[in-house]
């Protein structure tokens, strides 16, 4: 027996001990926790003061242990992500994190990713980058993730700012995704971008980049319409769409029929297109009736509203296609020109009075004198005729 109790006291030594020395590896701060799998630092502090800053992120590889799984960074101050962010392992396999599988570093006011940002940690399989600045450009930084080629899950909500509207986002970003290796990924949240056009390259880009898609988030964008590849339509395992809270004005003939696509390969396939403004007019002929008819389980459709026009405030699905009309634009152009012409009549018509009044203001004078003194002349008389007629004493 006192074998087996020196046994297990040496056991629970070394655990002990093992333990000491991972928590004498994390940071000697207070913003930060850490054990043997997870390293988890978190700040409050203003941007200014916060003591999780670029200096504090480049000591971070030292303290990733062979066993640490999950490393997440938020509130801090790091503007940049350097190359090998994560450590330097070109040419020395044991300085990689196999073990590693999330990296989260949500609302650190990232402005830039510089390409080969997360070599070392190959077996990724979820990071999140939302609530950042990131300035996209697919110039300076190519292969952003071909160091994560197992990654599943990306996000980047609020994650995306530069000096234009989000109308550059997409296309960079389409470069972007090119230049990796993106081929696991499952999920993609694009929310809050501010994102203009969600155009036929970038769903080409996607549709090319993975074969595993399954969950694409566009919520709460400037959206106006989509336009998807032929290729987006042969995606197998997709099953969620977000378009909530978007700015559409219509949805194109060939969206609806990849989207009715999408749900044969996959009949658990969802749109989502709630809280959208919709402009009721022609443009929504073909999207109303396929709303009605379509197999697809669309969020929201009983209560998509019209923003606009003489449908205002109707619900989509109450309106038939007869009153879903457009503005003939010839007869408002012929209207626009018609009124044109009369402003400018009697624009030239006020010229011609004003000028006839200038060079004949002596004639008008004159003959306004005269008619003045005729009218009080005669206004005398009379009353002079009624004082005298009277039985007033005067």
């Amino acid at each position: 027996m006192n074998s087996v109790h020196r046994f297990f006291c040496l056991v629970l030594v070394i655990l002990f001990g093992h333990g000491a020395a991972v928590k004498l590896r994390c940071f000697e701060l207070d913003e930060c926790y850490c054990n043997e799998t997870t390293i988890k630092c978190h700040s409050n502090e203003p941007l200014a003061t916060t003591r999780l800053n670029q200096e504090f992120f480049q000591q971070l590889p030292d303290f990733i242990l062979n066993t640490t799984t999950q490393v997440i960074v938020s509130g801090g101050n790091i503007s940049e992500l350097n190359k090998n962010s994560f450590g330097v392992c070109a040419g020395d396999s044991s300085k990689s994190h196999p073990s590693l599988k999330e990296i989260v570093l949500r609302n650190n006011n990232i402005h830039t990713i510089h390409g080969q940002a997360f070599h070392c940690v190959p077996n990724v399989v979820h990071l999140d980058l939302s609530l950042n600045s990131w300035v996209v450009s697919n110039v300076k930084h190519a292969a952003i993730f071909s160091g994560v080629q197992k990654l599943e899950k990306l996000e980047l909500t609020d994650s995306m700012r530069d000096h234009y509207s989000g109308k550059r986002h997409m296309r960079r970003l389409s470069a972007v995704f090119n230049n990796s290796h993106l081929s696991a990924l499952e999920e993609l949240y694009l929310g809050k971008n501010d994102l203009w056009t969600f155009s036929s390259d970038a769903s080409s880009t996607l549709c090319q980049v993975t074969k595993n898609l399954r969950i694409l988030d566009l919520h709460s964008n400037n959206l106006a319409k989509l336009v998807f590849d032929s290729c987006f339509g042969q995606l197998k395992k997709i099953q969620l769409i977000n378009l909530r809270n978007n700015s559409f004005i219509g949805v194109t003939r060939k969206t609806i029929e990849i989207f009715d696509q999408l749900y044969e390969n996959n009949n658990n396939f969802i749109v989502d297109f709630r809280e959208n403004q919709w402009d009721c007019d022609c443009n929504l002929v073909d999207f109303v009736k396929w709303v009605k008819t379509t197999k697809v389980t669309i969020r929201g459709k009983q209560n998509m509203t019209c923003h606009d026009g003489q449908n205002f405030g109707k619900y989509l699905w109450d309106i038939p296609p007869s009153d879903l009309v457009c503005v003939d634009v010839a007869v408002a152009q012929t209207a626009n020109t018609g009124v044109i012409v009369i402003s400018v009549l009697l624009a030239i018509i006020c010229c011609v009075v004003i000028g006839v009044v200038i060079i004949k203001r002596d004639s008008i004078k004159a003959a306004y004198s005269g008619f003045k003194k005729s009218y009080f002349a005669k206004d005398v008389q009379f009353s002079y005729a009624s004082v005298n007629n009277s039985n007033v004493d005067v």
